[in-house]
């Protein structure tokens, strides 16, 4: 058993090794391609549910992007909508498209959309989420990328209320770590960066190609995975900024990462041997990082739940012994493991230029969170997520607010 026990937290550990080891070619610096003058044309597409309060604000960032008027279209999709987001859209001048049939999520809303517009001018895709706002020069960044040769791309992914509470914080420092150690670091290593529910690009033969045949309730996840499948590499552009509104309340997040988690699962379970045979047989370093994506939440469990047990059976064996011996090594190791998080936190707001003042909340609570999530993966290991649901967005925050 310990020999087990051993083995199995050795994997653990190389497994984050795995990820420190990639992080650190974040600052490789990279070349820029020389600049090409030629002009894709976006459909900017907006799956959105009763949206009415955050879809204006997102519209006129939209409208306001530096880049040529005639070469993108701002296209909302209402769908399963009670309320004025529709309305709303067409005050602002967007076009259109309505869903007339049932969807039960995300992936399913932007397949109708794609097949609606499959005999479309467009060059490529942006996808954003309603509750998004959109920095000026969006545009331009992912027109050189996709000069570049790239078909798929992710944008910086930054927060609209970083600051709200200890929640909000958090999730601003978990999409900065993964901007940096995880999305930086395989474009050094010429690799697949990770798409993260908004703000991405994809050319739209990419989709004509291959479909957009996402099954699961995380289609960023899942399309990452079949990008690595088809050998297609997904770029990362820092450049290009998104800002997004992260939940206040702790039981919209359960549900929220209950969800991802689940995708996580579904994810592994049906694409684990295809991945895996991909790395083997060819040598793609990206589906085994997809490969790795996709089991990070059941090495989280494992990593956790191992060691609580080692301790709970050494508590009991001292009991039975009379004779109970208090190791604090595992609480010494806790604090030196929150101070590290705390300082790599506070390193990677100043390598972004931001300011402390403004998410020391998620400096601070970045690790609870996260410790947060370790119930929620077990949970979803035998209790699934099957049903969508969507999240109420608040903040009126324009574009204006955020270069202010």
């Amino acid at each position: 058993m310990i020999v087990v026990y051993n083995v199995v937290m050795i994997l653990c550990f190389l497994f984050s090794m795995y990820f420190v080891i990639t992080g650190l070619f974040a600052f490789k610096k990279l070349k820029k391609a020389p600049k090409k003058d030629n002009y894709h044309k976006f459909g900017i597409l907006i799956p959105c549910r009763n949206e009415e309060e955050v879809i204006g604000n997102l519209i006129d960032s939209i409208k306001n992007l530096n880049y040529p008027k005639d070469l993108y279209d701002c296209i909302v999709i209402p769908n399963n909508c009670t309320d004025n987001t529709k309305e709303i859209a067409k005050q602002k001048n967007a076009k259109i498209i309505s869903v007339d049939i049932p969807t039960r999520s995300k992936g399913e809303v932007l397949k109708y959309t794609f097949d609606t517009l499959k005999n479309s001018d467009y060059d490529a895709y942006v996808i954003f989420d309603a509750d998004n706002i959109v920095d000026q020069d969006f545009l331009i960044h992912m027109n050189d990328t996709l000069n570049e040769g790239y078909l798929v791309a992710q944008a910086f992914r930054d927060a609209k209320n970083p600051s709200d509470n200890y929640l909000t914080g958090s999730y601003t420092m978990f999409y900065y770590l993964q901007n940096v150690f995880y999305n930086e670091s395989r474009m050094a290593l010429k690799r697949s960066a990770a798409i993260n529910g908004t703000g991405f690009c994809v050319k739209k033969s990419v989709i004509d190609q291959y479909g957009f045949q996402v099954k699961t309730l995380t289609e960023d996840s899942e399309f990452t995975g079949i990008c690595s499948l088809n050998n297609i590499k997904i770029a990362f552009v820092k450049d290009a900024i998104t800002y997004d509104e992260h939940p206040t309340d702790f039981k919209v997040s359960w549900r929220q990462r209950s969800r991802w988690t689940s995708g996580s699962y579904a994810c592994l379970k049906r694409y684990h041997k295809s991945l895996f045979k991909n790395f083997f047989l060819n040598g793609n370093f990206c589906s085994f990082d997809s490969l790795l994506y996709y089991l990070a939440p059941f090495v989280q469990v494992v990593s956790f739940l191992l060691p609580l047990m080692a301790f709970l059976i050494q508590f009991l064996k001292g009991l039975l012994i009379g004779k109970l011996i208090i190791d604090f090594t595992s609480l010494f190791v806790f604090v030196i493991l929150y101070i590290g998080s705390i300082l790599l936190n506070i390193f990677v707001i100043k390598i972004l230029h931001k300011k402390i003042k403004d998410h020391y909340k998620g400096i601070l609570a970045f690790s609870l969170f996260i410790l947060t999530w370790v119930p929620i993966n077990f949970i979803c290991l035998f209790k699934k997520t099957k049903k969508w649901e969507p999240i109420k967005h608040t903040r009126k925050v324009s574009i204006k607010n955020i270069c202010n």
